[in-house]
């Protein structure tokens, strides 16, 4: 029978079991694991990851720690020529504690983010003969709260005249134009609004296919945008569930079976009492320096995560709301 080796950065609690797996082989679940995490074993993670070349995921460190952070490789939309160039997402912090799972779901999300982000930039709306990207996540926020306050969600005159057909045909989303092929009402109220691709030639066509349908509560331009961006987004997120991998296993695909994964989390996850061999010597006095082992080490993950407040005016308001629910900080 063999042992599971375990990877760099992680170590067994004291009197942690073993386990067998259907496969014969032994290994110890993470629940009875610590993690000391390097940048080098950070690294050695990451990169058992695969997604696309074109969103390569780095990975540094800096004064304040260890990060994850994605490249976009795309064309450069300030120069002529057709060029491409390389951009980065944000830093995603990494602590040294962190499972190596979750490590690994931290390139996972990242990489959501990465494509969210330039979805929303590349989703143009042509407005009174300019170029405007409502989506993005570049817009002054307070000036948008101060220009909002009085006016609520009022949209100016010429803003109101504008159609839905004319509001579709003025998107233009990754070199894609779209028209509007099918409308059908629910009888709910709500409607299905299929759009098709004008534009055949783009890298989201591969994602998205020629046509997009949605359910819509309305046919407001407004909650019509707004809902075509939340398709867009989730079908980008499916993309990626479906080509993330670690080791070659495509955790969140959807071909991945929710019960398998429960009767694996019921078989791994069980008392320690059913993992410990019952001729080991000294059995009895395994079980409670175990769970002593694991509340300390869960204890002292949970200390390390608390963030310091200050004194400031904004920490004076979040001790007093948390204080109302009955949590004390220091």
């Amino acid at each position: 029978m063999s042992y599971l080796a375990l990877r760099s950065g992680e170590y067994p609690v004291d009197h942690a079991p073993l386990v067998r797996t259907q496969s014969g082989n032994q290994c110890i679940p993470q629940h009875y694991l610590e993690f000391r995490h390097t940048l080098e074993t950070v690294e050695e993670v990451v990169s058992q990851t695969a997604y696309s070349r074109r969103y390569p995921v780095f990975v540094s460190q800096d004064d304040c720690g260890i990060f994850i952070q994605v490249g976009i490789i795309g064309p450069d939309n300030y120069k002529l020529r057709d060029i491409e160039k390389i951009v980065f997402g944000r830093r995603w912090r990494v602590e040294p504690h962190l499972p190596t799972s979750e490590i690994i779901q931290t390139v996972f999300l990242a990489l959501k983010k990465a494509r969210e982000h330039e979805i929303r930039e590349q989703f143009i709306l042509r407005f009174q003969d300019k170029v405007t990207t409502p989506f993005n996540c570049h817009h002054d926020l307070p000036l948008m709260a101060h220009l909002s306050k009085g006016e609520t969600s009022k949209r100016h005159h010429n803003i109101a005249e504008l159609n839905l057909s004319d509001v579709i045909q003025s998107i233009r989303f990754d070199g894609v134009n779209y028209n509007i092929n099918e409308t059908l009402n629910l009888t709910n109220g709500a409607f299905v609004l299929t759009l098709s691709a004008a534009t055949s030639h783009s890298d989201f066509i591969e994602i998205y296919g020629p046509q997009l349908s949605f359910v819509v509560p309305n046919l407001d331009p407004g909650t019509v945008l707004h809902t075509l961006m939340t398709e867009l987004i989730r079908l980008s997120d499916r993309h990626v569930d479906e080509g993330f991998t670690f080791d070659g296993f495509a955790r969140f695909s959807h071909k991945v079976d929710p019960l398998h994964i429960a009767e694996m989390s019921a078989t791994y996850r069980a008392g320690p009492s059913k993992f410990i061999d019952p001729n080991a010597k000294n059995t009895g006095t395994k079980m409670p320096n175990l769970h002593k082992a694991v509340k300390s080490m869960n204890y002292d993950v949970d200390q390390k995560r608390i963030p310091t407040l200050s004194n400031s005016s904004y920490a004076t308001r979040l001790k007093s709301d948390l204080s109302e629910l009955g949590i004390e900080m220091s």
